[in-house]
């Protein structure tokens, strides 16, 4: 199979947005805590809340395939890795507070997924709502269960 990639806008409400196997159930209420709001990825069991760092429409690449891609993480400025159980092979991209039926969807082999999460462009960000060049990376690929892992973290200078 080849790499696959998903391109979309999406409101990132509340400085965030969330994939998610269609029939997970996880509270995001429980899973936010000091430490993910650091990685800026809070993991449920069948979903993951990435964080931004602007509270409007911004852009997200999900980028599917096989094997684990070759990411020099030197080049982005925030970088954390985790897992994703998708057991109904449907991935839901959502906003928080999105109607779960009329999300986008990505079909997918049920299953475990690795999941590497890179943002990009942050230092064009002056303010949240002024235009600016952040990019929001997701790759993903069938794996094992692993705990998340901040990778490299951005530094603020707003």
């Amino acid at each position: 199979m080849m790499k696959l990639i998903h391109k979309f806008e999406i409101f990132a409400e509340y400085f965030q947005f969330i994939l998610m196997d269609e029939s997970s159930e996880d509270d995001f209420s429980a899973v936010w805590n000091d430490e993910a709001s650091e990685r800026m990825l809070a993991v449920g069991e069948t979903s993951v809340c990435l964080g931004t760092l602007r509270n409007i429409t911004v852009p997200i690449a999900i980028h599917v395939s096989q094997t684990e891609p070759q990411i020099n993480i030197q080049e982005v400025d925030h970088a954390v890795s985790a897992s994703l159980n998708i057991p109904s092979g449907r991935l839901a991209i959502m906003s928080c507070t999105d109607y779960l039926p009329n999300a986008v969807r990505i079909d997918l082999l049920a299953g475990t997924y690795h999941l590497m999460y890179l943002v990009t462009g942050l230092d064009s960000i002056t303010d949240e709502t002024a235009p600016a060049d952040d990019h929001y990376i997701i790759h993903i690929w069938p794996g094992s269960p692993q705990e998340p892992t901040l990778l490299k973290h951005w530094r603020s200078h707003i």
